[in-house]
């Protein structure tokens, strides 16, 4: 066992751990079946925060398609609108942001190995031949399924696509659908990434054994996105599947996992490129101590749930709640929640990643309120 680590997937995750890795002067080598590293980037939705972007350390700038300041929500019957001062998110290239992570990973001296398909006895050997083996292959994980991590028991499924319309009613602004009729626990979306450029996307519970293509068809004979359709050609249709549990256990021996291999993902939104960074970041504290110092790996797992679980799981306890509601009972959310001042608040102090941030300002607003 003469190498270091091996990372298991050349994602944005993946190919992060693997900078922060070689930066400490580990010997670091990412495998991926995909031939070119922007392959299948785009299949995800690409609204980030900029608060997360700005603590990921990656130069994303050249992978700005469009800046957001607002989100409205729509129900069957009402709208909640949402709208910061500044910035909140930024809409990026995927592909782009994925080439600018491989650029970023190799100045530090990683090797990234393309076109290599590992099955799971070839990862049992590598086993053997690194100090460590890092799955950051996605959802369905051939490195979790190889040495029989649990599994992930809920996912959603997306469809998404772009449309050219003839002038975008407020491109800072992203909306997003709740019809539980349709969007089974999940929501669909209408992102604009320029003044004449939309995505339009949905998502819908694994559960429910429906086919995103066709909840994805049936979303936008919606008044609503038809009428922003029109006549216009809907293209580069492609489906995603996105974990929205964390798996009860991450690390086995010398075998850890991150990002959407490891179910490090926003329940609420199915984002989980901020989250997947954060834990890879402490996977590089662990592993790195681990080789150093023969420090257990297992510290990886109490590290990550210690510092980011609170937050993923709030995202869990909203997700559970919005998806059982039926069209009426949001509506009538929505409606309270104007009542109580909440596009005001939301729009201040609203944060895409950490639910929990955002209920300690609640708390403190209102005490200092009573004072």
């Amino acid at each position: 066992m003469s190498k270091d680590i091996c990372v298991i997937g050349a994602g944005v995750v993946g190919l992060a751990l693997a900078k922060e890795m070689a930066k400490r002067g580990m010997e670091v080598e990412v495998c991926d079946m995909k031939r070119k590293i922007s392959d299948n980037a785009d299949k995800a939705s690409g609204i980030l925060s900029k608060k997360g972007l700005d603590s990921t350390g990656i130069n994303y700038n050249t992978a700005i398609v469009n800046a957001l300041d607002g989100a409205v929500i729509h129900s069957k019957n009402e709208e909640l609108r949402i709208k910061a001062k500044e910035t909140k998110a930024f809409i990026l290239d995927r592909a782009a942001l994925s080439e600018i992570c491989k650029k970023e990973a190799e100045a530090e001296g990683v090797k990234i190995s393309l076109g290599r398909k590992i099955d799971k006895k070839e990862i049992k050997e590598l086993q053997k031949e690194y100090k460590v083996i890092v799955g950051a292959d996605g959802a369905v994980s051939t490195v979790a399924n190889a040495f029989n991590f649990p599994n992930i028991s809920d996912y959603i499924l997306t469809y998404k696509a772009k449309c050219t319309v003839k002038q975008v009613k407020d491109k800072n602004v992203v909306d997003l659908y709740f019809d539980n009729n349709i969007t089974n626990r999940f929501f669909g979306w209408v992102a604009p990434h320029s003044d004449s450029i939309i995505e339009i996307g949905v998502g819908v519970d694994s559960k429910f054994k429906k086919n995103s293509k066709n909840t994805f068809d049936k979303f936008i004979e919606n008044p609503d996105i038809s009428n922003i359709i029109g006549e216009n050609e809907i293209i580069n249709g492609q489906g995603s599947l996105i974990p929205i549990n964390t798996r009860e256990k991450t690390v086995i021996k010398n075998v850890l996992l991150v990002g959407d291999a490891a179910g490090q993902v926003k329940a609420t939104t199915g984002g989980g490129i901020i989250f997947g960074i954060k834990c890879a970041k402490t996977a590089a504290d662990a592993i790195w101590e681990n080789i150093t110092y023969g420090k257990d790996l297992r510290i990886y797992e109490t590290e990550w749930r210690r510092k980011f679980g609170a937050d993923l799981y709030i995202h869990k306890l909203i997700h559970n709640y919005y998806s059982l509601l039926g069209n009426n009972q949001m509506d009538m959310l929505l409606k309270t929640i104007k009542v109580l001042k909440g596009e005001k608040f939301f729009s201040k102090y609203g944060d895409m990643d950490s639910p929990k941030e955002m209920i300690k300002k609640f708390f403190f607003r209102n005490l200092v309120k009573n004072q």
